[in-house]
C-alpha cells in the first residue's frame, strides 16, 4: 500500500532511554508503537540500532476497570510494518462512521487467505462472487452471493439466506461476472447468446440441450454439460 493514498497518522513520539514510543490517542482508541532499541556503543556515527517494534490497539470505548482494553497486539521488524498493522485493524474494528477508514484505505478491505495470499476485495463489494471455503473435515464448498464486509468478516447475501464468511477459511474468491466473461472467451463466441446456457444453434447429435423458446436456438438448463458447447465452461455456471 503507497503511504500516500491514506491519512498520515497524528503521532506523538517520545525517546527514552532504551526505548522508542509513538502514541496516537482518539477518544475511541489508543495505538502505540514501541521499538526497542539495541546498543550500539561502538558505532562512530552513533546511529541507532532497533531490535524490533511492538504494536497494540486498546479501546477507549468500552474500558476494563477504567483502563483501555487491549484489542490487538502485536511485533515488527520495522516501523512501517507495524504502522500498515495498526491501520488494517483500526479500519477493520470500527465503525466508518466514525471517520478512521481514511487512515485504513485499502488495507480495510485486504484479508488473508487459508492459502496465504492477500487480497483486496473493495472491488469485489456489491457484486456476486463465488466464494471457496476450507471446511473442518477438509472438504471444499462454494457459496455465491453478493458479498460484503463487516469489520473481519465477509457476508455473502443471497435470495434466501446471508452467510458469515471467515477470510481465513477462504480459498478461492472469484467475481462471477469475471467467471463469465472468461467462460463466452471458452465457448462458441459466435454461438452464445449471452443468456444462460442458451446458444443460437438447433439441436444436433451429441448436444445435450433441447429445442429454445426463441426459434434457432438450443437450451442446456437443467441438463448435463453439453460436450458440443460447453466443454470449457467452469462447473458453477452449469448451474
Amino acid at each position: 500500500m503507497t503511504v500516500g493514498l491514506v491519512e498520515p497518522i497524528p503521532w506523538t513520539f517520545t525517546d527514552s532511554p532504551g526505548i522508542l514510543l509513538w502514541t496516537w490517542i482518539t477518544e475511541h482508541f489508543v495505538c502505540r508503537v514501541s521499538g526497542a532499541e539495541v546498543a550500539n556503543d561502538d558505532d562512530p556515527d552513533g546511529r541507532r540500532i532497533i531490535r524490533s517494534y511492538k504494536w497494540d490497539v486498546s479501546d477507549l470505548m468500552r474500558t476494563q476497570q477504567g483502563l483501555p482494553r487491549l484489542l490487538v497486539e502485536g511485533t515488527a521488524t520495522t516501523f512501517e510494518q507495524a504502522e500498515a498493522a495498526l491501520r488494517e485493524h483500526i479500519g477493520k474494528c470500527y465503525d466508518p462512521r466514525l471517520g478512521y477508514r481514511r487512515f485504513a484505505g485499502p488495507l480495510a478491505f485486504t484479508f488473508t487467505l487459508s492459502t496465504g495470499d492477500r487480497i483486496d476485495v473493495s472491488e469485489y463489494i456489491g457484486t456476486n462472487c463465488s466464494v471457496t471455503v476450507l471446511m473442518p473435515d477438509g472438504a471444499q464448498r462454494t457459496v455465491s452471493g453478493d458479498l460484503d464486509v463487516e469489520h473481519y468478516k465477509w457476508r455473502l447475501a443471497s435470495s434466501d439466506v446471508t452467510l458469515e464468511i471467515i477470510p481465513e477459511h477462504v480459498i478461492k474468491l472469484t467475481n462471477r461476472s469475471e467467471v463469465a466473461e472468461r467462460a463466452t472467451a471458452l465457448t462458441h463466441l459466435d454461438s452464445y447468446s449471452g443468456i444462460g446456457r442458451i446458444y443460437r444453434e438447433e439441436p444436433r447429435p451429441g448436444c445435450t440441450g433441447r429445442a429454445g423458446f426463441m426459434v434457432g436456438t438450443v437450451d442446456h438448463a437443467g441438463v448435463p454439460r453439453c460436450p458440443i458447447h460447453e466443454a470449457g465452461v467452469p462447473e458453477n455456471l452449469l448451474r
